[in-house]
């Protein structure tokens, strides 16, 4: 269960700072420019203890309209708000874009709360309740309570505490757990002593004292060596909740607000996302490349916002955008964030992420625009499949779909994707002394092993036609020239798993068709047997094939002669040499025969078995050594 933050937001001078004071007896303007100028300029952080002993945390925004950035920054992360409007001024222009943000970013609960109470009259207050109900009747805020309060009387600040229970109350349960630890840093700092701290609030997951974490662009890892929420250690902490981690190996340089620190050391970093863009009222027009700011978390990016369609950006309709960014981003599809105009610096609108890893593609291009109408709106096995279709890999583990999905897959999903023959399982299995050790169960989108097997039929295909008389192509040559970019691992999986579909053979290394022969021709055959009765005649003898080819004068020699190599006939010694494989196996029995009695074998007496020549007999030797038959000790060989 993530724990619970809460937020404040509000018109500049409406007493944000004075109110968490109140509530907490904590001062989050730390800053000495704060403090002279009387106004919240950076994010400021406190918690409040709750009759049960719980404690939340607090993060109070600045109100002035040069500081939005900052304002998203923790907006981002709250559950829960406290929109303040003072009594004397009443809703002013950053009470109705803090509004306008916080229900970009999803905030749902919270409460009004009028503060300067002491300052107006009744009618003053009236009039000010009828304006809100105005100003905000299609907002969240239309439902939330409404608690006037006085810095002056602390029964208002009590009162308001008890309407805070109740509201946290209902909050409570509604409160989901993911996967991964994410925390966007809005701080970092050094303490003497202890090393580099950095400071946000948890996106999600769980961290631990010990964990091993990425820090986000950069791709640095880094140990937690300390976590503390709210100024007290703690051995973990789960999501929503106000943290500090103190990290090994990194200097304050090294980290900015904005960087996100994560446990998942796998998340893309992108400067093109695919986006879902809603403008902020039926009054905004969006020009197709506007250059925009885009608020994410705690972070502050430059970009430029392309329009997908050719149509009219719509209110309350999800737009397809893609931003091109000025500096790396890391997100997650889901993600939401605020788009502000560059200049002058207005909200527009919000994002919600599609896609974290766009595609460069041109305006209008159907078929992208549909794959984002599948991940916006589409069902999971829809999503489910594209999310396989564009990933880099060809096979999945289960896992594997879990991770690419972000999301638990169900087992009836991946049965009915399986049923409607979207999805091909394969299971593979090792097996050793004839029995099977260990299985692996593997996914492959069914085109794409479809579109896998008539690649391979076609390239393998041709391979046959132009070299017709070679037993196939080597595996390493068709790794190189068909999977060049494919991880070894992932080929030798897809090749085991055509051999498992009798799409191919495998034959010494060497790649073929099922359904694949050689045939001879009849002048083929003659020249074949011209050949092997030159190397007979040879018996243990071996020649090179230079003189057997003087001896055979045809124009496709060669081919018919590495044919003979290819399928054992001819067994090839170093330097060209070669032997009839009949009389190499007699060589091997003979040197092994002798071996086990005599234990260890010269040169000599290995030429005088075979009554050959000296040269001859070295040619054998060092086969059998290069075969790990035997090995040489001294002026001898054994048995390896």
């Amino acid at each position: 269960m993530k724990s619970l933050i809460i937020g404040t937001g509000g018109h500049i001078d409406h007493g944000k700072t004075t109110l968490i004071k109140k509530i907490t007896g904590i001062d989050t303007d730390t800053l000495p420019e704060e403090a002279k100028r009387g106004m919240t300029i950076n994010l400021g952080f406190a918690y409040y203890t709750r009759e049960n002993g719980e404690r939340i945390g607090i993060i109070d925004v600045p109100g002035h309209e040069k500081f939005i950035k900052n304002m998203v920054a923790g907006a981002s992360g709250i559950d829960f708000l406290l929109i303040v409007i003072a009594c004397d001024d009443g809703i002013m222009p950053q009470t109705i874009e803090h509004v306008n943000i916080c229900e970009m970013l999803g905030v749902k609960s919270g409460i009004i709360v009028l503060t300067k109470r002491d300052l107006c009259d009744e009618h003053r207050v009236t009039e000010i309740k009828s304006d809100i109900l105005v100003e905000f009747k299609d907002s969240f805020l239309s439902k939330l309570p409404i608690v006037e309060v006085s810095e002056k009387n602390s029964e208002t600040i009590e009162n308001l505490k008890k309407v805070m229970e109740k509201e946290l109350d209902k909050l409570q349960n509604n409160q989901k757990e993911e996967n991964s630890f994410r925390l966007a840093v809005d701080r970092v700092f050094t303490v003497k002593g202890f090393g580099t701290v950095v400071t946000g609030t948890t996106i999600s997951g769980r961290v631990s004292v010990g964990d091993t974490i990425k820090l986000y662009p950069k791709g640095t890892l880094h140990k937690v060596k300390g976590i503390q929420n709210h100024g007290i250690n703690v051995q973990f902490l789960e999501s929503g909740n106000r943290c500090a981690l103190n990290l090994s190996g990194l200097e304050c340089n090294d980290v900015k607000r904005g960087n996100i620190v994560s446990n998942d050391l796998e998340l893309k970093v992108s400067k093109r996302i695919d986006c879902t863009f809603v403008p902020l009222n039926d009054k905004i027009e969006i020009k197709n490349n506007l250059r925009v700011r885009v608020l994410m978390g705690t972070s502050e990016i430059i970009g430029r916002m392309k329009l997908l369609s050719f149509e009219e950006v719509k209110y309350k309709k999800n737009n397809f955008v893609q931003i091109e960014l000025e500096e790396d981003i890391v997100v997650l599809s889901g993600d939401i964030g605020v788009i502000r105009n560059y200049s002058p610096m207005s909200t527009i609108g919000k994002i919600e992420v599609l896609n974290v890893s766009g595609e460069k593609v041109k305006r209008g291009t159907e078929e992208y625009i549909n794959e984002l109408e599948i991940i916006s709106g589409g069902d999971n096995i829809e999503k489910l499949i594209l999310t396989l279709k564009n990933d880099k890999k060809l096979l999945f583990s289960f896992n594997d779909l879990e991770k690419l999905y972000e999301k638990k897959v169900e087992v009836k999903e991946l049965e009915m994707l399986l049923d409607k023959e979207k999805l091909k399982k394969i299971i593979l299995s090792t097996s050793e002394n004839s029995k099977i050790v260990e299985t692996e169960l593997l996914y492959i989108l069914n085109s794409e092993f479809e579109h896998q097997k008539n690649l391979v039929n076609e390239f393998v295909g041709k391979f046959h036609q132009m070299n017709r008389l070679k037993s196939g192509i080597k595996k390493s040559e068709l790794k190189e020239k068909l999977y060049k970019k494919l991880e070894l691992k992932e080929f030798n999986k897809l090749l085991e798993i055509l051999l498992k579909e009798e799409i191919v053979r495998l034959d010494n290394n060497y790649v073929t068709l099922s359904e694949f022969k050689i045939i001879l021709t009849k002048d083929e055959k003659k020249i074949k047997d011209e050949i092997l009765n030159q190397y007979k005649e040879k018996q243990f003898i071996p020649e090179k094939i230079e003189r057997i080819q003087e001896k055979v004068e045809e124009n496709n020699f060669k081919e018919i002669h590495k044919y003979l190599v290819e399928r054992g006939l001819l067994i090839a010694l170093g330097n060209d040499y070669h032997i009839m494989r009949g009389f190499f196996v007699t060589c091997t029995d003979k040197l092994k025969e002798y071996l086990l009695e005599k234990e260890k074998i010269t040169l000599s007496e290995y030429k005088e078995i075979l009554n050959i020549g000296r040269k001859d007999a070295l040619i054998l030797l060092e086969k059998f050594d290069s075969l790990n038959i035997t090995k040489r000790v001294d002026n001898y060989r054994v048995l390896n």
